[in-house]
This record gives C-alpha cells, structure tokens and sequence, in this order.
C-alpha cells in the first residue's frame, strides 16, 4: 500500500488537489483560502506546497492529500486514494484490498444498489410501454434525449416487485433496500416487502463525485400523493451537504464565478440544457451553512431564482441570510410573472431566462422595494414594520455593505441615517437567527500553547535555540513539549560546528513529525513576513513571558505553602520558604 499511496503523492501536488475545491491565492511560501470545512471571512485555511499538507487555523481539520479529500468528501481512505489514483493516471486493480476492516465495504453496496437502480429506472423509461409515455412527457417538457441520458433521468413503473427482486438478485440486502429507502414493509419485522418507488419519473441525485445516492421521485398523476417522494438520509446521502445538479455544473460555476440558485429538478435540466450550465438547485429544502459551504469552494456570487409567493420567498430571505454569514454577494430574480425558470426557458429561450439573471438585484434592495410595497410608510407602524424586518439582515453586514443599505433605506423611508445606526446599535439578533448558526462563527482556534510557539520557531531557526539555552531549562516544558525541547537539545549539543538544520526524521521527533509539520506552518503564517532580528526578540519576549509565568506559578504554591507554615508555627520551615520566595520575586 505504502508503494500505490507515495506514487499518488510523488505525481500530485496537493495545491492543486485542495485548488479543485478551495479558490486559493499565493500567501509568501504558502497558498491560502477560506477554509471548506467550516464557514469564514476571514482565510485561515493554508496549503504548504514545501510540506505538502494544508490546514485551518480556524477549525484545526487538515493533514496531506488523503486526509484533505477524506474529510471535505465525507469518504472513507480507499475512496480518497481511488479519487485521488484517478487523477494521478494511477491504476489499482484492487483498491478493496486498502480497506480498514472496520465498515469495509458498507458504502460499496450502498452505492452499488443506488447505480443499479438507477440503470434499472432508465431501461424502464426507454424499454417499456408505460416509459416510453412518459418518455413522450419529457419531450413534451422540452428535454432533450441528449439531456435526459446526461442527467440519467429514468421512470418507474407501477409493479410493487419490479426493483426490489432485480437488486435482491444482484447482491443487495434486504437492510440497504430498506436504508436506501428503495423498499418498504408491509408491517413492522415483516418480511413481505414491495417498492417504494412506483408509477414516478425518477431523478438520480449525484454526490460532488458524480456517484448516485439517491433520488426524487416525481408524480406522474395529478391525484398521486406526495407530489415528489425523495431517498431518506442513509449512509451515503445526506440531503443538507448535496445540491442537485452541481456536480453537473460545479466546472462552469468556477468558471463563471457565479452560481444562480433554483428548486426543482426540471428548473436546473431545462437552462442547462441551453447552456447555462452554472446552475443548481436546492430540491425543496431550505438552504443548510454546508451547502453554503459547499458552494463557496466554487464561487462567492450568488443568484437566488425561486418562486416568490409567501412560501419562496420566506426561503428566499433565509438563504439570504445564510449565504450573507458566509460572505457571499447575493442578488435575486424577479419577475417571471408567475413562470418558473424551467417554463420560461422552454416558452422563451435560455436568452430570455438569461436576460433576467443579468438584470438581478441585490436581495436587500429587492427586500426593501417588496416591504415598501406592502406597508403604508406614511404611518408609524408601517416605517416600523419595515425597519423591523430589515435590522436582523443589516445586522451582520459588512461595514461597507451596512453603509450603502442604510442610506438606501434612509432615502426611501425619508428619514435620517443616524436614526437607523442607533436602531442598529441597540438591536441584538434573535437566538434562532440563521446568522447566528455555526456557518459564521469564524472563531479562530488555533490550538498551540506559548511552548509549542517557541518550539515552532526554533525548529525554523535553528541558531535561536541558544536564547533558550541561556534561559530555560526542560523543567520549564510540560509533557510533549518537555520531550520535544529535550530531543533538540540534544541535536544542538551534538552539532560541533553549530547546528544549521534539525533532523525531523530521527527518534521521538520522527514520531510526531506531521505535527511539527503542522506548527512549523503555523509559525510561518504568523513570523514568516517578520525580519531575523524581529523573530529573535519575538523569542526573546516569548521565552521571558514563559519563564515569568512559571516563577508566578512557583509564587502562587509557595505562598500556599508560607499559609500553612505560619498556621503550624514551622519557623524553620517558614524562613526557608521566605527566602526562595525573594528569590523568585527578585528573578522575575
């Protein structure tokens, strides 16, 4: 294994492994971006070319390659190394084989039956009677054969026993038939079960991998309940980290640094089916923080198309104020006059449908325009209203975007700035605020103690370690940094010609080498830019706070210790206590 994993690494380079899902820019030695595994405004993801690991100084998640597409995949290590031996033109004959036996295989199956079944729709749309009607339908719909084979469009039929005995033959169980939502039970422990999925046009929803993992299934009857009948969560679908239709057109959304937001299945096939290909849609759920997140490693523009009756547009303010808590510029659609995009680009052309999307507005300009609509601002209580609803949105804006909506709103309302900035000022957001969920925290967790930040630096600058000989001592380290501070002593002691480069690879330190790796990153994000002279007395200002702070520690138990002994009367005792205690006072 250990050969097939460094041919991968030897052939990649993990900038441009982490630069497919993070816009990353050239910081010094370094690349950074916002980190894809928490939402931020601020970059606190950095990738190490030299290193060839990345991680956030945010949320702490990183490590090399594997580790990386492991975690912003939500994949197992054999998927990573498949994803990762793919693009690296690294064949594997058996990538089972690098399995932990720990769940080996469970995902396999899932996505085994979800394929199958999804090749199973398709011959039934085009090799049945009752599919090539629906079939008829589609055309009708304005798809396209082309289109709906790229989007694996297929049908199911109205038999209780067409799917499940098809993939119980291919190797299936009962229990992902089940988990998959695939089949269901005619009682609880029963063992006669039928399809779930019958007499419906069926949508296969791909993970960003392109792999199938579930489906929307839709109505074909007007009398059919419900309308769209969609795969539970199960081990491979997680409905809040999916977009429908992005792995299609997550190339042209980074190409085009732009993603316009829609709902259904048809309102994504139909435009991209005329070319505009950055398109997605979020399926009937209202938008999550991880889809948020999984569209900033694309783009920081978005164009929210839905539907504005009460309901849409309710969703269209709370994708708003997600996507607002992520730093993204959000701009609306309007008036399709009661079409949705799907009709429009069917009736007028994807031109016409694009003609709308050009012309989108700022939501909190559209917001506002819609309030003044539907509230008399000649009165108190409707300037009141108004103002009500916009503050939680204006709330957590940028300084400069805050600045331009509340002199718009001020025009409009025909009052003055000032009144609005005090409203702010006052105003603290509800604690059910989308902008209060985790998508925004932005906290920065860096993780390090003041130890392991003099270590960092050293271990870059070798010849600084003499400061800390001059200073401190192994007492002064606790646990992982005694041993770290007592393996580099010994490296600098042996060295007789004054040691110019630490030995990484060589005993304890070789143990925790990935690490070190990590905080020599750290110390080169937050040094890096400083000159020699500057990184010495930052050690130096360093090394006294540490020694400062253990004398002050020393203090705190001695004077437990001078308490006890005057409460005994030791004199003896209390003299020696007194003496060291002006010892560390005069050393500090």
């Amino acid at each position: 294994m250990a050969d097939v994993v460094e041919d991968v690494k030897a052939r990649l380079d993990i900038v441009e492994v982490v630069g497919a899902y993070v816009q990353l820019k050239k910081a010094g030695r370094n690349y950074k971006g916002l980190c894809p595994f928490h939402s931020e405004k601020t970059p606190s993801f950095v990738v190490s070319p030299e290193k060839q690991i990345c991680h956030c100084f945010g949320c702490n998640k990183g490590g090399d390659m594997f580790n990386f597409i492991e975690e912003v995949e939500g994949a197992e290590f054999t998927e990573a190394l498949q994803i990762l031996a793919d693009k690296a033109g690294v064949k594997i004959d058996n990538v089972s084989k690098f399995a932990k036996k720990e769940g080996k295989g469970e995902k396999d199956e899932y996505f085994k039956a979800h394929n199958l079944a999804c090749e199973f729709f398709e011959r039934q749309l085009y090799k049945t009677d009752d599919g090539k009607k629906v079939l008829e339908y589609l055309y009708k719909r304005g798809m396209k054969d082309e289109t709906i084979k790229e989007f694996k469009v297929g049908f199911s039929s109205n038999q209780y026993d067409a799917l499940y005995p098809y993939l119980m033959k291919k190797g299936i169980s009962k229990r992902v038939l089940m988990k998959s939502g695939f089949v269901s039970a005619k009682g609880v422990g029963s063992d006669e079960i039928f399809d779930k999925f019958r007499g419906r046009l069926m949508f296969p929803i791909f993970d960003y991998l392109g792999r199938v993992c579930g489906f929307g299934g839709r109505a074909l009857n007007k009398d059919q309940m419900p309308k769209y009948l969609n795969s539970p969560e199960n081990r491979v679908y997680n409905k809040s980290r999916l977009l429908y239709g992005l792995y299609h057109s997550k190339a042209s959304v980074k190409e085009n640094d732009k993603i316009i937001l829609v709902e259904g299945y048809f309102d994504v096939i139909l435009p991209y089916q005329e070319g505009i290909k950055n398109i997605a849609a979020v399926s009937g759920t209202a938008l999550t923080s991880d889809q948020a997140t999984l569209i900033k490693r694309l783009t920081g523009n978005v164009v929210t198309c839905f539907d504005l009756d009460k309901a849409g547009f309710e969703a269209t303010k709370r994708s708003y104020s997600i996507l607002s808590n992520v730093d993204f510029v959000v701009k609306t659609v309007s008036g399709f006059e009661g079409k949705d995009p799907a009709d429009l680009v069917k009736d007028k052309g994807g031109k016409e449908f694009m003609k709308f999307v050009e012309k989108a507005v700022s939501f909190i300009s559209f917001y506002v325009d819609r309030l003044l609509e539907t509230n008399n601002i000649e009165t108190f209580e409707g300037r009141h209203a108004v103002i009500k609803e916009l503050l939680p949105l204006l709330k957590k804006m940028t300084a400069s975007s805050k600045d331009f909506h509340v002199r718009e709103l001020a025009t409009k309302l025909g009052m003055k700035e000032q009144f609005l900035y005090d409203e702010l000022e006052s105003f603290s957001l509800p604690a059910d605020h989308p902008a209060r969920e985790k998508a925004g925290s932005g906290e920065k967790a860096e993780g390090f103690s003041l130890e392991q930040v003099i270590c960092g630096i050293v271990l870059g600058e070798p010849k600084l370690f003499k400061i800390l000989l001059e200073k401190v001592n192994k007492n002064d380290f606790n646990g992982i940094d005694k041993d770290v501070y007592k393996a580099l002593y010994d490296q600098y002691n042996k060295a007789r010609n004054g040691l110019r480069e630490w030995n990484l690879d060589k005993g304890f330190l070789a143990g925790i080498r990935e690490k070190l790796d990590i905080l020599l990153l750290y110390v080169e994000e937050k040094y890096g830019a400083l000159s020699e002279k500057s990184v010495e007395d930052e050690v130096e200002k360093l090394v006294d706070k540490m020694k400062r702070t253990r004398i002050n520690k020393q203090l705190d138990d001695l004077r437990i210790q001078i308490v006890e002994a005057e409460k005994n009367d030791e004199k003896e005792k209390l003299i020696e206590l007194l003496k060291e205690q002006q010892k560390l006072l005069s050393d500090n």
